[in-house]
């Protein structure tokens, strides 16, 4: 391709990037250095970002964030990988189930929080009381795990398949159970895998807002960081500070890629290091899943 063609190639992309992301995510954190009075605007500088740091209300709702991003963890990459191992062997039943666990991923989660809100309506639900605070944040993390794991199951799936068949069938020769196999041949080979997966779950957590912006719309004490700036900016017509509260959880969602892509280099580089400083000579014949095993 010339030098023109790429040009022209690249240049749609750049410019629906640069109108819809560039220049909104620049008015947003210049807006957060203002405070807005219908349309007059006044520089308040970093004012916001300092009531931010001592407001209650981003501190329960980061704090929340977090609770969320635990049980997420568990609900949605642990289930989805728990499925993905189970469901591994090629068959019609396997086939079937999952695409009855990835199905849920393909519903809007705005019509999934409505129907299972209708179900945990008070008076009117199969299941009341499961929205009040005490319980809020864990149904609702079980609804969004039930909506996603299956995502994290065809993510896991991906990677068994691409896990060769000699190393498990030498494992099986060694006389590895499932469990061993499972824990020392399969889960450090799908370290990458798990690591997409990891990320995926992460920057979800922080970007939540449907399910709680249609279950929980009037609870405080479960609010997030993403419903607690839409609260500022549409009910309290707040626009300074729901920009600033907007600017903090950008730069918490890339806070928390840079940390997972920097441990990621991190456990690389030491276990490379140790894997070369324990390396020993084996017994001819004798495989890696061998190896594995003994450890």
């Amino acid at each position: 391709m010339t030098r023109r063609g790429q040009v022209l190639f690249f240049t749609p992309a750049l410019l629906v990037f640069v109108v819809f992301v560039l220049l909104p995510t620049t008015q947003t954190l210049l807006d957060s250095f203002y405070s807005f009075e219908g349309r007059e605007a006044h520089w308040v500088g970093g004012l916001y970002y300092r009531y931010a740091v001592t407001d209650p209300r981003f501190q329960q709702s980061l704090a929340n964030n977090l609770v969320y991003l635990g049980w997420t963890l568990l609900t949605e990459v642990s289930v989805g990988l728990a499925l993905a191992v189970a469901l591994a062997r090629e068959n019609r039943l396997n086939t079937f189930l999952r695409i009855v666990f990835f199905s849920p991923n393909v519903l809007s989660l705005v019509v999934v929080g409505l129907v299972f809100g209708f179900m945990f309506k008070e008076g009117v639900g199969i299941f009341p009381g499961m929205l009040k605070e005490t319980r809020a944040l864990l149904t609702v993390s079980a609804i969004s795990g039930w909506a996603y794991c299956g995502l994290y199951m065809v993510i896991f799936l991906a990677g068994l398949a691409n896990i060769p068949t000699e190393v498990l069938e030498a494992a099986q020769l060694d006389g590895a159970t499932a469990w061993q196999a499972f824990w020392r041949v399969k889960l450090p080979l799908l370290k990458e895998v798990l690591y997409v997966a990891l990320l995926i779950c992460f920057t979800g957590a922080f970007k939540a807002f449907d399910l709680f912006w249609v279950l929980l719309p009037n609870q405080d004490h479960t609010m997030i960081v993403s419903t607690l700036l839409v609260r500022e900016v549409i009910r309290y017509d707040n626009k300074g500070y729901g920009s600033t509260l907007s600017v903090i959880l950008t730069v918490l969602v890339l806070l928390t890629v840079a940390l997972l892509l920097g441990g990621r280099r991190i456990w690389g580089a030491w276990t490379a290091s140790a894997l070369g400083r324990a390396r020993v000579p084996t017994p001819a014949g004798e495989g890696s899943a061998s190896a594995a095993l003994r450890e």
